[in-house]
């Protein structure tokens, strides 16, 4: 099957590392030319490496998702260096384990903004400039193909499941609230030929997951109980189905739904002990 995603232009957040990069690495080979926002001052240098490796366009905006200003001054930068925005994945997020009867105000706050208001924001920032540009081709007649744009947000398998492994209420809910989001925002920018769909990882190991192992080091082991391959899933494994969400020929009526992607850790009843 042909790529329609050759020379269109991707905005990402949170690849400066991690899972994102990870989507940049594979939208980069499918020759689509990649924006980068994110918190950190400077990504990782294998993003850079991907504009040389593929002949693509690649620039890193460091931005605070949360702030709208931020938000829209970079996505206005953005469209006035690559012309146009086609896909937005919002793949930012943060997680800690922390007790629901000690979760703070400050924890609460921090988590949704990142994981929901910065997703948000993004998104719509991304999906006003797609829906402009429809319109100034099309006029205000509604869309009959969906080729305009695709907009993916990151869910959670902790949407679906809850591990005994670890104690992460206010990160669920967050990602809860971002599958929350698919639904209406499909039914509002259909109308512009965009789609809106997330995608739900499973068990992976992520920057995060190392991160979250430092501090429980039993962590990983207790996932890969939870799995029908007895083992926690790679970054690598997203890549086909994030690819598959992008292009409009492969997923063009694909839309409005969450795609949960997890090595069978939600097919079975997991024999783990509660206590």
């Amino acid at each position: 099957m042909q790529s329609t995603l050759e020379i269109k232009t991707a905005v990402i957040t949170g690849a400066a590392r991690g899972l994102g990069l990870s989507f940049a690495e594979a939208l980069a080979a499918a020759k689509c030319n990649i924006a980068v926002l994110d918190i950190l001052p400077e990504p990782s240098p294998a993003l850079y490496a991907l504009r040389s490796s593929h002949n693509i366009k690649i620039e890193y905006y460091k931005v605070d998702i949360t702030n709208r200003k931020q938000v829209y001054h970079a996505i206005d930068q953005i469209k006035a260096s690559f012309g146009s925005i086609d896909i937005n994945v919002n793949a930012a997020g943060m997680v800690t384990n922390e007790p629901f009867l000690t979760t703070s105000d400050a924890n609460i706050s921090r988590t949704f903004a990142v994981n929901f208001t910065g997703s948000f924001l993004v998104a719509q920032a991304c999906a006003k400039s797609m829906a402009e540009r429809y319109t100034a081709t099309n006029g205000e007649g509604k869309a009959t193909e969906p080729t305009t744009g695709s907009i993916i947000f990151i869910a959670s398998i902790a949407t679906y499941i809850t591990s005994t492994a670890q104690q992460i209420s206010c990160y669920t809910a967050s990602k809860a609230a971002i599958k929350g989001l698919v639904k209406p925002l499909t039914m509002e920018l259909f109308q512009y030929g965009i789609r809106v769909n997330s995608l739900s990882p499973g068990y992976m190991m992520t920057d995060m997951m190392r991160g979250l192992q430092m501090e429980q080091p039993t962590l990983v082991s207790q996932f890969e109980k939870e799995t029908l391959f007895g083992r926690i899933g790679l970054p690598e494994e997203l890549k086909g189905a994030m690819l598959w969400l992008c292009n409009s020929r492969a997923s063009g009526w694909y839309t409005g739904q969450d795609l949960l992607i997890d090595g069978g850790a939600t097919a079975w009843k997991h024999p783990a002990v509660l206590y």
